[in-house]
């Protein structure tokens, strides 16, 4: 069993080096392949890359920053298709795993032969950024806030969803849609709930991944008029997904309740 870890990075080798290379270099198994995608070909990342003496092969791909939709999208459609491990994880070049991530994710897919995709819990915090400079962190928490959460809490927006320690079968992987920038990682989600079914989910009861959320970030400078814009359009494709009728009834009221408060406050930030 092998594993590819898909790592897409926009002109920050820096925290590519300190943050995501440093993690996986301390990682207690190297039996791994890292997939760095340089989108945006920026030079500084290109020859880092080429310097490093890593224990784990490095591929590495350059694409072009894409001026529509969302370039982290296909920056990892590009790092899925130069992967070769039987399973595929991600991590961002800003966050981390812990060092028994790789072991910890082979012992748990050959223990439970029959799953086909899994969510790591995450160790959060949500930093304030300013010019360029921490102003204020949030309490650091676990993300799903147990290891009671389903399937169904995750499709059902009860715990939150993120990419970082995701790991999945490569077989019949389905593709990141750049259409969406918001909830990319959620509707990759259900892209993946319709191909692999409900039964071959589980989560990972282990703390294994440290996510940091940034108001500079994607979902930082977001506003409550594109979450609302992006759960409809989900909605209105919901066939395409196999989505229940429980879950369209909730999904749409959290879509409402993203509009009323873009309605209240248009200019602010979520």
């Amino acid at each position: 069993m092998t594993i590819s870890v898909i790592t897409a990075t926009y002109n920050r080798p820096q925290q590519l080096y300190t943050v995501a290379f440093n993690s996986l270099l301390n990682q207690t198994d190297h039996n791994f392949e890292w997939v760095v995608i340089n989108d945006g070909c920026n030079q500084q990342t290109r020859e880092m890359i080429a310097t490093l003496q890593a224990p784990f092969p490095i591929a590495y791909v350059e694409i072009e920053h894409s001026s529509t939709g969302f370039g982290l999208c296909y920056a990892r459609n590009a790092g899925l298709n130069l992967a070769t491990g039987s399973l595929i994880t991600y991590l961002d070049d800003d966050n981390s795993f812990e060092r028994e991530f790789i072991c910890a994710t082979k012992h748990f897919f050959q223990q439970h032969g029959f799953v086909k995709y899994s969510m790591a819990i995450q160790k959060r915090r949500r930093d304030v950024v300013l010019q360029h400079k921490t102003i204020r962190s949030s309490k650091i928490f676990t993300s799903p806030s147990n290891s009671f959460c389903t399937l169904d809490n995750l499709i059902s927006q009860q715990e939150i969803f993120d990419s970082n320690g995701f790991t999945h079968v490569h077989n019949s992987t389905p593709k990141w849609n750049p259409k969406y920038q918001i909830f990319a990682d959620y509707e990759f989600l259900l892209q993946c709930t319709k191909e692999y079914g409900n039964s071959t989910f589980k989560l990972h009861p282990q703390v294994l991944v440290n996510y940091i959320q940034s108001s500079g970030g994607t979902i930082g400078r977001s506003h409550y008029g594109q979450w609302a814009a992006e759960l409809k359009q989900i909605l209105q494709d919901s066939s395409v997904y196999l989505l229940q009728p429980s879950h369209i009834a909730q999904l749409g009221q959290l879509a409402q309740a993203y509009h009323c408060k873009a309605l209240e406050r248009p200019p602010a930030f979520v």
